[in-house]
C-alpha cells in the first residue's frame, strides 16, 4: 500500500502523510478504517517507528485521522472534505505559477498541454 522512496530529497515522514492522504482520496482508506499500526509501518517500509508517528501526529494534528489511545489511528469521517479543503486552497499557488510562467513566455497552450499529459498521467496511474 505504502511506498517509500529512499532516493527522493522528500522527508519519508511528508511521504506517508502525501501518500495517505492520496489513499483516502482514492477511497482505498475509508472512514472508520484503521491504518496501519506505527511498528507494523516502520517495518515494512524499513523506517524509524518515530518517523511514521511523527506522520501520523501531523495527519491526526490536520483532522485526517484520530488516535485512540491502545487502538490505534482511524481515518476521520470527514477526512475527505478537509483533503478536497487543503487542495483547493492551493489552486491560489497554481494560479500564482501561472502567472510567473506567462511573464516568462510560456504560452496559455503550453500550460494547458502540461497541465493535460498530468491528468493523463494520473488517469493511467488511477489518481484520478
Amino acid at each position: 500500500m505504502y511506498q517509500i522512496d529512499l532516493l527522493s530529497r522528500v522527508p519519508i515522514y511528508e511521504q506517508i502523510i502525501t501518500q495517505t492522504k492520496k489513499l483516502i482520496a482514492a477511497g482505498v482508506l475509508k472512514p472508520g478504517e484503521a491504518l496501519p499500526s506505527v511498528r507494523s509501518l516502520s517495518m515494512s517500509l524499513h523506517a524509524n517507528p518515530n518517523t511514521v508517528a511523527r506522520a501520523f501526529t501531523e495527519l491526526d494534528r490536520e483532522g485526517v485521522i484520530c488516535t485512540v489511545q491502545g487502538k490505534g489511528c482511524f481515518v476521520t469521517e470527514a477526512a475527505k472534505q478537509i483533503i478536497k479543503k487543503k487542495s483547493k486552497e492551493r489552486l491560489s499557488d497554481v494560479s500564482a505559477l501561472c502567472r510567473e510562467l506567462i511573464a516568462a513566455g510560456i504560452t496559455k497552450d503550453e500550460i494547458i498541454a502540461e497541465i493535460n499529459k498530468i491528468n493523463t498521467d494520473a488517469q493511467k496511474k488511477g489518481e484520478n
